[in-house]
């Protein structure tokens, strides 16, 4: 997909991914832009992979499934541009089950497909080891994409530290699998006995009977059925990590990174964005997301000028004379005063914060247009975002045309 605009890719798309640093409102995001999606008239489903839940509350949902749940749209009360009926669902990713879908799809012997679900080493794989959740979740958007269902997937990823586990969990396990570690170990293992196994040399019988003993009676016997079991499946494996890891990096594929314009955030962003440079991810847009609310045609910059002392002291001042005005009582004026300081004080704090947050969008729009990508600015809500309409205000918005570059900041 060629696409840098981030309506196209609402229309286009087959996958968007949302992704960015923690605490930017990536769930949000991902909601907003499937509610918009599925008015464009596309057959949309969104997917969490975060374990937190808000995505179910702001659909209108008590929760979400590891199977598809609709969304009611028709509360908007909004027509959708083909005036068909919208369909969008959401659910959340269960990993064991999609680990099960696998297996079975690439085990054609009944025999050592129950083999495979009752060894324990199976069991602890496909619920908790590190990385599973992720390749789990991107089997699982390979899997909807081709089940025809949905014309497009929008994938709500965990926080940063953990975003691009999803990227590397295909190429994790492809190359796992062509390690030296299987060649030496797993191979000659899967032809041995448990009593072959402790013949492979003094470090390696150490290791596994101190194995042993922590897992207990039984984990060799269990290792060598799941290596035994596993071995025919590898090339299976490889093969379709290959697929996913295609899917997820191809055309029809577009990433939007969510970022914050708050202290700290704008650092994290575009260290995150290099990250995806290796990946070679197709960005389609940036999206910065909570931007303090200002007067309109007012920039926050503009009259950062007025935050110096002098200027605060004669603002105090005829703030103090328009309030003994309105009192009628010139008694008051001292009970004014503490109130008028703290007000005057809180206005130049957050009109430095505006103006920092201001800063941060231009540089943060420079450097995506240089990527010709478009920067996206969404204002923050007074409260969290629990309702359809709050999704589809912030969905528009998102359409709507992207930020432009803002005149320099007075220094």
């Amino acid at each position: 997909m060629t696409q840098l605009s981030l309506d196209a890719s609402l229309r286009h798309a087959r996958i968007l991914v949302c992704a960015g640093t923690g605490g930017v409102g990536k769930t949000t995001i991902a909601a907003a832009l499937s509610i918009q999606a599925a008015l464009l008239g596309r057959r949309t489903l969104v997917l969490t992979i975060d374990p937190a839940k808000r995505l179910a509350n702001a659909l209108g949902l008590e929760s979400l499934r590891a199977e598809p749940t609709a969304v009611d749209l028709s509360k908007l009360g909004i027509p959708d541009e083909n005036s068909a009926t919208p369909s969008l669902d959401a659910m959340m990713l269960d990993a064991k089950p999609t680990f099960d879908r696998l297996i079975e799809r690439l085990t054609k012997n009944e025999n050592e497909l129950r083999r495979i679900f009752e060894n324990r080493i199976y069991e602890q794989l496909s619920s908790a080891l590190a990385g599973s959740r992720e390749y789990a979740a991107m089997e699982q958007v390979h899997e909807l994409v081709h089940s025809g269902l949905y014309d497009l997937i929008v994938l709500d990823t965990p926080p940063a530290d953990h975003a691009l586990d999803f990227l590397r969990a295909p190429r994790r396990l492809r190359d796992f699998l062509e390690s030296r570690f299987v060649a030496t170990l797993v191979r000659p293992a899967v032809s041995a006995s448990r009593i072959g196994m402790r013949l492979f040399g003094r470090p390696l019988q150490r290791m596994l009977g101190l194995l042993e003993r922590i897992a207990g009676v039984g984990f060799l016997d269990d290792l060598t059925e799941f290596l035994k079991a596993i071995d025919g499946l590898s090339t299976g494996f490889r093969e379709r990590a290959t697929r996913v890891e295609e899917l997820l990096l191809g055309q029809d594929t577009g990433f939007v990174l969510i970022s914050s314009a708050s202290s700290g955030h704008q650092a994290s962003t575009l260290e995150f964005m290099t990250e995806l440079d290796r990946f070679e991810v197709p960005l389609v847009a940036l999206v910065v997301n909570r931007l303090r609310p200002w007067p309109p045609n007012t920039p926050p910059f503009a009259i950062r000028e007025r935050c110096h002392e002098s200027v605060m002291l004669r603002d105090e001042e005829r703030l103090r004379e328009a309030l003994l005005r309105g009192a009628g009582h010139h008694a008051e004026a001292e009970s004014f005063d503490a109130e008028i300081s703290a007000l005057t004080q809180a206005i130049a704090e957050y009109t430095q914060i505006c103006v920092g947050e201001q800063e941060s969008v231009s540089i943060l729009t420079k450097i995506a247009a240089q990527r010709r990508l478009h920067c996206h600015t969404v204002a923050e809500l007074e409260a969290d975002v629990a309702h359809l309409d709050g999704l589809f205000e912030i969905g528009a918005t998102l359409r709507a045309k992207p930020h432009e570059l803002a005149p320099s900041p007075i220094q």
